[in-house]
């Protein structure tokens, strides 16, 4: 747990810019993982929210918004809601990532199957 803040946080430190991160998990072992990594790692520049994203409200506006591809079909965790509703979270200017996603469905065989 954790890629997508320190990923976040190397950029920043690339780029030579404080940055304030929210990490947003609904999954309650995943937020006991990241409030230890917090601890341990990345302190107050994180800050750590367990709930659904689409029930946070925001404290500021943000730059950049940064989200994993959620689930392997792209809609079964409700990634279009989420990402729809994350647009509320940008500044005007803001950037988000993945900025757009498409999902592909592919037919496949397998004499396996129909033995």
């Amino acid at each position: 747990r954790g890629p997508l803040v320190r990923a976040t946080l190397s950029a920043g430190e690339k780029a030579e810019r404080l940055v304030r991160v929210y990490a947003i998990e609904k999954n309650a072992n995943a937020v006991v993982t990241l409030k230890n990594i917090k601890r341990e790692e990345w302190g107050d520049q994180v800050t750590i929210v367990s709930c659904d994203m689409r029930e946070w409200k925001a404290p500021e506006k943000a730059d950049i918004f940064v989200s994993e591809l959620l689930g392997s079909f792209s809609d079964n965790e409700l990634s279009p809601e989420c990402l729809d509703g994350a647009q509320a979270f940008l500044k005007e200017d803001g950037i988000s990532i993945p900025c757009q996603y498409t999902s592909c469905v592919a037919p496949l065989s397998s004499a396996c199957l129909h033995s």
